[in-house]
């Protein structure tokens, strides 16, 4: 996986070991990790922005957000 490549639900719940689907669609939804929609109902993340998240040690707050979903 290169740096700037986009990652669906199924591949962000395995590489952040999350619990569930679910788990990513309530972080979204909170706002606390970003995500971009491709049509109505797929969401796609980009890598880069994870791993920033995880080398400040959190998710993101609503305000750190620029791309509305």
């Amino acid at each position: 996986m290169t740096k700037n490549e986009w990652m669906n639900v199924n591949e962000l719940v395995e590489y952040l070991s999350m619990p569930s689907r679910s788990a990513v669609y309530q972080a979204v939804r909170r706002g606390e990790i970003p995500a971009y929609r491709l049509g109505e109902k797929r969401l796609r993340f980009r890598r880069d922005e994870i791993d920033g998240l995880l080398a400040r040690g959190r998710m993101l707050t609503p305000e750190d957000i620029s791309v509305p979903l």
